[in-house]
């Protein structure tokens, strides 16, 4: 039997927002510091954190669920980078967040 694995990228911030098409549907690991949080819903209810993930640009990440994420706390997310996602009445352009992963 063989194993499938995950490929997962270690990426800056200034990598993805420079050539985003490259790493569009791509599982990424990305560091910076987290700016800007704040908790809101999708139209079915759902409780989701939004904030930018910034080092020298920003990038855009949500996670479902509310982890607490301090206001300049350096922090590595771990998802997968979308140049378009609906996700049921928010478009991101960002990273999805690894379910559990912050």
């Amino acid at each position: 039997m063989i194993a499938k694995f995950a490929v997962l990228l270690m990426v800056t911030i200034v990598q993805i927002t420079t050539v985003s098409r490259d790493y569009d549907g791509k599982h990424v690991d990305v560091t910076g510091r987290a700016m800007h949080s704040r908790v809101a819903h999708l139209a079915d209810g759902a409780a989701y954190v939004h904030f930018a993930l910034c080092a020298q640009r920003c990038i855009h990440v949500v996670v479902l669920g509310t982890p607490a994420i301090a206001a300049g706390q350096t922090i590595t997310v771990h998802g997968t980078f979308y140049s378009h996602k609906d996700l049921g009445g928010f478009v991101l352009h960002g990273i999805e967040a690894d379910p559990g992963s912050l």
